[in-house]
């Protein structure tokens, strides 16, 4: 069984400012996307966390995949396109994408995502994914 430290993969933390009366509709398209996917999740990731922030009104999910690319391939389907544009409808600001580097991993994950409006992911109107 692999260790608890990751130090050499990636890892993001996302902020989905979450509109309080779409609270509802976003916790449902949010479980169904992470219930459908929970085998998929214990085979490629690292760590995975999902939850509320102390004011209760930003929902924060923190990842680390072992494989980057298996990831990318992700991000391009036509359903991760769609769910996450369904959770940016509910947003009323856009999402936070934080990368990180694992302190044993090189830079190449911040050529892949640079910082900024995101690439890979969808938007909603103007609540679109910022990068940093």
């Amino acid at each position: 069984m692999p260790g608890i430290v990751t130090i050499e993969a990636s890892c993001f933390i996302a902020r989905f400012h979450v509109d309080p009366a779409k609270r509802e509709t976003f916790l449902a398209i949010f479980s169904a996307l992470w219930q459908g996917a929970k085998d998929m999740l214990e085979d490629q990731c690292n760590l995975v966390y999902y939850g509320w922030d102390r004011a209760d009104q930003t929902f924060v999910t923190i990842e680390s995949y072992k494989d980057e690319g298996a990831l990318a391939a992700l991000r391009q389907s036509d359903m991760f396109q769609t769910v996450v544009r369904q959770l940016l409808e509910q947003c009323t600001a856009p999402m936070e994408l934080q990368l990180l580097r694992g302190m044993a991993a090189d830079r190449s994950v911040f050529d892949l995502y640079p910082a900024g409006p995101s690439q890979v992911h969808p938007s909603a109107g103007a609540i679109n994914v910022v990068i940093s």
